[in-house]
């Protein structure tokens, strides 16, 4: 029970890694453009995705709601963990704001809130965090702080996709947007982990292992993904299923923990990861204030 609960852990940080890594974009340095109709029926499904990526890269505002599922099963039990964020980024000053809650039952503690602000002063980037009504602060590089940025969203993965093919037209947000399928490979996938430095914060959690942190991004499975695309070229809603990344993940975990612990062999599955994104509001995203109780919170270092 303890090497399970201690599995369950490592899986729930796995995950808020890995959807830091979804949230976070490339450099930014795309050239967009309008792209009329006439010209977006003469490109291919690929060619309309990356459009719909450079769009996001002119975004200077945008609010964005994502939702992670995950189920996982060991010992006979399950858990379902299931996280909420709700975002709103700003440029040039960088700003953004995440309320995010993550309900992983009531055997695991139940819903956990957690709220982060964090901004662009004099070059300098601050990130406010309320746990447990405690606000807390820290400085933080411009890459640390680009992970949490929705106005980068998807450019990394939506460069990296492939085999995209044209789906159906569905209602997002209330308008007509068309999806798309394709697939991230496994090698583009642990190049965008190895950039984005989503794994490097577990590297503690391998002390006294065999483990290294780099065996983490090879031999990774493909990613199935879709996107759906408004008639402004805009990326509108996009999912990811990570299943098979997050079951190879755990397999790896518990395969290094077996040759520490030769009593080990509790069959651990990853029966559902699921990540989903909308965006909504480019351009035009409700404006925020940082709370002053975040302001002159403690200083973290």
């Amino acid at each position: 029970m303890k090497f399970y609960n201690k599995l369950i852990y490592f899986a729930m940080a796995i995950v808020m890694m890995c959807s830091m890594a979804a949230c976070s974009g490339g450099n930014g340095d795309n050239e967009g453009g309008e792209v009329s109709q006439q010209e977006s029926a003469a490109l291919t499904p690929e060619e309309i995705v990356k459009a719909a990526e450079e769009k996001m890269q002119e975004a200077t505002s945008v609010e964005s709601n994502m939702t992670m599922d995950m189920v996982m099963t060991a010992e006979g039990q399950t858990v379902n963990m299931k996280t909420n964020m709700d975002m709103i980024s700003f440029t040039e000053p960088m700003k953004l704001k995440m309320d995010m809650a993550i309900d992983m039952g009531e055997q695991l503690g139940g819903t956990q809130m957690m709220q982060f602000y964090a901004d662009e002063t004099d070059g300098n980037m601050t990130m406010y965090i309320n746990m447990m009504d405690t606000w807390y602060k820290q400085v933080v590089s411009e890459e640390q702080l680009a992970q949490y940025n929705t106005k980068e969203n998807l450019s990394t993965y939506l460069d990296s996709s492939t085999n995209v093919t044209e789906v159906a037209t569905e209602q997002v947000n209330g308008e007509d947007a068309t999806k798309y399928d394709g697939v991230i490979t496994g090698s583009q996938i642990s190049e965008v982990l190895k950039a984005s430095g989503a794994l490097d914060d577990l590297e503690p959690m391998f002390a006294g292992t065999d483990l290294d942190a780099s065996t983490l991004y090879e031999d990774l499975p493909d990613i199935k993904m879709s996107i759906w695309i408004n008639a402004e070229q805009y990326p509108v809603k996009y999912e990811m299923d990570m299943t098979t990344m997050m079951q190879g993940l755990m397999d790896k975990v518990i395969a290094i923990s077996q040759q520490e612990q030769q009593d080990l062999s509790i069959p651990f599955t990853v029966d559902t990861m699921k990540i989903s994104m909308t965006n909504k509001n480019f351009n035009n995203a409700a404006d925020f204030e940082i709370p002053e109780e975040a302001k002159n919170a403690i200083q973290m270092q």
